[in-house]
């Protein structure tokens, strides 16, 4: 006799696991779980009336997506569709998988329709927030076999781009967010240096770009000239890639900051009509 009773699923009739959800009817199976939206997770005050409704939804929408136009796309691991002219999007939080994220579930934008996304209005997004979010941890060198701090210290800043968006006169969706890099911009705070070269350091003021040295067999940006380019633009950069150390390495990865910055304010431009 099994400890554990094993219910039916409320909507198919199908078997149900330890931790397959709950809704006030009872269970909801994985298969039929995967059916449901991706962004619905109040199960527990959802009825099984609320459940067969949404799925009803959601095929009539499968057959409405193939009359849009998603002409601008964005994201690398969430993504979103957007189709300018309709004032419509879909969205999907995660196009990865295997262990780690290692493997892609999309390829085309075909794939990114067929997992089912729902279809919102430019005019339910209640409230747009661009969530830069950042993390750090000292870099430390090998010494006499023991981990020790560089002099000054070297840090490691990662950087992730995600899409919260608040969602109003939705059935079943109240909230999406998308996370637009796929791992995070890594920039690498080696420590402040000094400018030694002052005919360069003003050729590079003159022509208005980054200026470039060799220091120690590696080349290195000028940050004061890297600052004034930066000045131009409209769109910010973290203070800590300024006054230290910038490699090939960070000057990549600085401008994948601005990348991603840049697309998810055109996001939010499309979508809202505004932009912070």
């Amino acid at each position: 006799m099994s400890l554990f009773k094993k219910e039916a699923c409320c909507l198919c009739g199908g078997k149900t696991g330890l931790l397959d959800k709950k809704c006030q009817d009872g269970k909801v199976c994985k298969e039929c779980t995967k059916k449901l939206s991706v962004w619905f997770e109040d199960y527990k005050n959802s009825s099984r009336e609320q459940l067969e409704n949404q799925l009803q939804i959601r095929q009539r929408q499968a057959e409405e997506l193939k009359n849009y136009h998603f002409d601008k796309v964005f994201g690398e691991f969430g993504v979103i569709l957007i189709d300018d002219k309709a004032r419509k999007f879909v969205a999907f939080p995660d196009t990865s998988s295997g262990l780690f994220g290692s493997q892609r579930k999309v390829k085309s934008l075909d794939d990114v329709i067929d997992l089912g996304p729902d279809l919102i209005d430019f005019d339910q997004v209640e409230d747009f927030e661009i969530d830069v979010t950042q993390t750090s941890r000292e870099e430390k060198q090998t010494v006499d076999g023991q981990q020790v701090s560089y002099d000054p210290a070297h840090i490691l800043y990662m950087v992730t781009f995600t899409l919260r968006l608040q969602i109003k006169d939705h059935p079943y969706i109240n909230s999406m967010y998308i996370q637009l890099n796929d791992g995070a911009v890594q920039i690498h705070n080696l420590g402040r240096r000094l400018w030694t070269d002052p005919g360069r350091k003003l050729a590079a003021h003159l022509l208005g770009l980054p200026g470039m040295i060799k220091e120690d067999q590696e080349v290195i940006f000028d940050n004061e000239s890297l600052l004034h380019y930066f000045m131009r633009s409209p769109y910010e950069m973290p203070d800590y890639s300024y006054g230290f150390k910038c490699t090939q390495r960070n000057w990549d990865e600085i401008r994948k900051y601005h990348y991603y910055l840049i697309m998810a304010r055109e996001i939010q431009r499309i979508i809202t009509g505004t932009e912070t």
